[in-house]
């Protein structure tokens, strides 16, 4: 009996390591068979993606955030989120959303009794170049302007 509990351990260890090499060996095919499924399904899955720009008055110039060039991926109707601030002819919050490949290009501002949050659709077309553009001036002529005020777009797919 002393024999037995001093080489249990032992016994155990090469059990276990019997278990875990038999149940690796079977696993091998499943694991084929499920990434093969995921695969399958990844390819069937809508891509998803986003673009965000954003642009302060006390960004340095050419801030990087404030403007982003992209190729679509994918084909139709598109959903563009907008904070703008009310229109100041020294500010002048926009956002600007470009077609590179076609020329084309639409602008957007929040005049008085517009919404400065809203949800906007555009039409990308897969493999255009699309640049989406947020803008808006500090005022030197107020000291105690909001520095804070920003301009934030968000276009998702």
């Amino acid at each position: 009996m002393k024999m037995i509990l001093k080489h249990l351990p032992l016994c155990l260890a090469v059990f276990a390591s019997f278990t875990l090499q038999a149940q690796s060996n079977n696993a091998t095919p499943e694991k084929n068979v499920d990434q093969t499924l995921v695969e399958s399904n990844e390819a069937s899955r809508k891509v998803n993606g986003q673009v965000f720009v954003a642009a302060k008055k006390d960004d340095q110039p050419n801030d990087p955030y404030r403007s982003a060039v992209f190729v679509a991926s994918v084909n139709g109707n598109v959903s563009l989120t907008l904070n703008i601030p009310l229109w100041h002819n020294i500010k002048q919050p926009y956002v600007t959303f470009e077609n590179l490949t076609k020329g084309t290009y639409m602008r957007f501002t929040t005049f008085p009794g517009e919404s400065t949050y809203r949800t906007v659709t555009v039409t990308l077309q897969a493999g255009d170049q699309y640049r989406l553009t947020a803008s808006i001036q500090p005022n030197p002529s107020d000291p105690n302007d909001d520095i804070d005020e920003d301009v934030l777009a968000t276009l998702s797919w």
